[in-house]
Order: C-alpha cells, then structure tokens, then sequence
C-alpha cells in the first residue's frame, strides 16, 4: 500500500510540474530578456530605428528602393514632436504580407508612455519605417 501512495504522489507532482515547466518554456521563447515581444526582424527593425531617435540620434526610415509611398515624410519627425528622447517597448504587431503594423509605447525620460502605432513595408529581407500616426488616443467608452 505504501508504494502505491508514492506512484500516486509522484503522479500528481509530474501533473502540477509538466504543465508549469512546459509554460515556463513558452515564456522564455516569446519573451527576451529586455520584455519585448519575440524578436522577430520586423521588431529589430523597430528597435534599431527608435533606439537611434530616441537616443537623440538619426535613423533612416526607409532605405535605398524602398516599398514606402513616394513622398511620405519621415516618421522621425513626429516621433520626436512626441518627445525629443525616448526609451520604447513594442506591445503588439499584426503583419500582412510585405505590410506590418507595429504599436509601439514611447517612454519619454521623466514622462509618461506614449502611444503610437508605426507602419512598415518590407523590401525584400529588409523593413522599413514608412509612417508613424502620432499619438494614439483610445476612447475608454
């Protein structure tokens, strides 16, 4: 009888500690170190342009035979209507095809996080930063 009350045990442990170390792995996957959802090359590419301009330095929106419409102005200068030097944390992406929608929360130094959503097109392997709507404002009601 005692060895089976230990059977049972380890039974009822390996069910409670599967499912915790499965969900364990999950996170380590999805998550990096920095919080950032998956790195993914369309979220590098967002790192790499906003932590260039919101380090008060110069980014390239859209490189050489870009996918971006003709005559857009670039991003960068909303963003940093916005505020002059940021930190940043991606929050959620959708991606279509060579089109993607990245919102992003600027976190401007001594001030609140601001909302904003960011528009990329890819131009073969490369993304590129085609438009920033500015602030976002979401109705709570």
């Amino acid at each position: 009888m005692r060895e089976r009350r230990g059977a049972g045990a380890g039974l009822v442990a390996l069910a409670v500690g599967l499912p915790l170390l499965v969900a364990a792995i999950v996170m380590a996957v999805v998550f990096t170190g920095t919080g950032v959802v998956g790195r993914s090359p369309l979220h590098r590419a967002v790192d790499r342009y906003l932590e260039a301009l919101g380090g008060g330095g110069t980014a390239r929106a859209a490189g050489p035979g870009s996918a971006c419409p003709d005559g857009a102005p670039d991003p960068a200068d909303a963003l940093r209507g916005l505020a002059p030097r940021f930190g940043h944390h991606i929050v959620s992406s959708t991606e279509s095809g060579d089109s993607a929608a990245v919102n992003v929360d600027l976190v401007p130094v001594g001030g609140d996080p601001v909302a904003v959503l960011l528009e990329l097109r890819r131009t073969g392997d490369r993304w590129d930063v085609c438009a920033s709507t500015g602030r976002m404002v979401i109705d709570p009601f």
